[in-house]
């Protein structure tokens, strides 16, 4: 039987080092990363919010343009009669029918307040 004491323990050998990073550099590296994904998640929303707003606002826009098309359709369809034709004539050029006695209402100017 061989004996136990002549055989020798083997040695540890130490472990190869690798270069370790220090300790600030990862939590660093999660935070860089994190301020990135904000920063395009972030202006991509922002984007989005202003052409939701643009698009808000070409809708009211086309709607007003739709009510007043309306109106002015109105105005074309009335502007074919001759009673309209005839309200305007007299409203705003102030003419008369033949035989018509024009009457002309004067408003007095108005006097200017006293100085001081």
């Amino acid at each position: 039987m061989p004996n136990l004491s002549t055989y020798r323990r083997p040695v540890a050998l130490p472990a190869p080092r690798t270069p370790r990073l220090p300790r600030w550099v990862v939590p660093l590296l999660l935070i860089g990363a994190a301020l990135l994904t904000l920063n395009a998640f972030g202006a991509t929303y922002l984007a989005t919010y202003r052409l939701h707003r643009e698009a808000d606002r070409l809708s009211r826009e086309a709607g007003a343009l739709r009510r007043e098309n309306a109106q002015l359709r109105e105005e074309i369809r009335r502007l074919h009669t001759p009673q309209y034709i005839e309200r305007l004539a007299r409203e705003q050029l102030g003419l008369v029918r033949p035989g018509e006695i024009p009457i002309i209402l004067v408003r007095p100017t108005p006097t200017p307040p006293p100085g001081p």
